[in-house]
């Protein structure tokens, strides 16, 4: 017999732990993760052992503190020294995969995780595109290709680096869902959720923080698990 299914999603560019006051810190990160009691976090701009950061294994710290499954896709490979996506989850994950879709700046890519839930799996793919408009021209195409192939429950988030009316967006509005925000951000929307199956109920909004660059992104989802 079908049930609902409730889940609660962040995405979170965290900048590398680096605040808005200049100083680099995981702690603000980790505190914003607990205070939105997410089951599933998508991340975007996390270190491994990067200079900049304390040399430290970000993904592994988070992970730690707040008792979750998680998974690391790294963009950028320099030896040990890694730069990418990364996935906290409350379900077990049961797989992962990198795409990578290039840039010209920094190499972008896209990861995607299957995850274990009460009711079946749901795939969850995180993306993170480049700052340049010439660079997500490139990099869409593939996003979109990807996206395609996704079974259904599947959930689409990540830092798009540009706003829902951009026209490259278009396929995106016209394809799936986007889960709306119910409050306005503070500067443009470049952080999205998607998903491409019909929900029950959904809700959008932005946490206010000065722990990154970026505002977290939550959002609460309840769906049938028939789909």
């Amino acid at each position: 017999m079908a049930a609902s299914i409730y889940m609660k999603v962040m995405t979170y560019n965290i900048h590398h732990g680096e605040g808005m006051d200049g100083k680099t810190s995981l702690y603000p990160i980790a505190e914003e993760i607990a205070r939105a009691h997410a089951d599933v976090v998508v991340l975007q701009g996390v270190d491994r052992f990067l200079p900049r950061s304390g040399f430290k294994h970000q993904l592994n710290r988070l992970a730690k503190h707040l008792g979750m499954y998680s998974c690391f896709s790294p963009s950028v490979n320099l030896l040990i020294v890694q730069y990418g996506n990364a996935i906290l989850s409350r379900y077990p994950i049961i797989s992962k995969e990198i795409k990578y879709i290039g840039g010209s700046i920094e190499r972008r890519s896209i990861q995607t995780a299957r995850l274990q839930i009460d009711a079946g799996t749901v795939t969850v793919l995180n993306t993170h595109l480049g700052v340049n408009a010439e660079e997500r021209i490139k990099q869409f195409p593939v996003l979109l290709d990807e996206i395609n192939k996704l079974e259904r429950p599947a959930i689409i988030a990540g830092d798009f680096n540009m706003g829902i009316d951009d026209p490259l967006m278009e396929p995106l509005n016209s394809q799936l869902h986007k889960i709306m925000l119910k409050n306005e951000p503070p500067t443009e929307e470049v952080d999205h959720i998607f998903v491409n199956f019909p929900t029950e109920k959904d809700s959008a909004w932005v946490q206010r923080s000065n722990a990154s660059d970026h505002y977290p992104i939550i959002a609460e989802l309840r769906w049938r698990s028939d789909i």
